[in-house]
């Protein structure tokens, strides 16, 4: 009797659900390598995104500052004869 209590004591302890083979842990480590690429991966891609947002702005801005200074030279005229005044 005393057999079967020893065997129904190792057996409690024993839980086949916790992965104590190297398969289990390999493929814990692939995991946790796959959520570190897609990281990186999100990472560069925000990185990029941000970039040409910036691009796409300075360009918009190169373009208004050369719309006023076309404004500026068609009206350049008007304002010659108070050149005269300053003086």
């Amino acid at each position: 009797m005393v057999m079967s209590t020893s065997s129904n004591i190792s057996q409690s302890t024993y839980s086949p659900s916790e992965p104590e083979t190297p398969q289990g842990t390999t493929q814990i480590k692939i995991q946790n390598f796959d959520q570190s690429v897609n990281h990186v991966e999100l990472g560069l891609s925000i990185e990029q995104s941000l970039k040409n947002a910036q691009m796409e702005m300075h360009q918009k801005r190169i373009q208004t500052i050369r719309k006023e200074l076309d404004y500026l030279k068609s009206t350049e005229w008007e304002f010659e004869h108070d050149k005269g005044f300053m003086q």
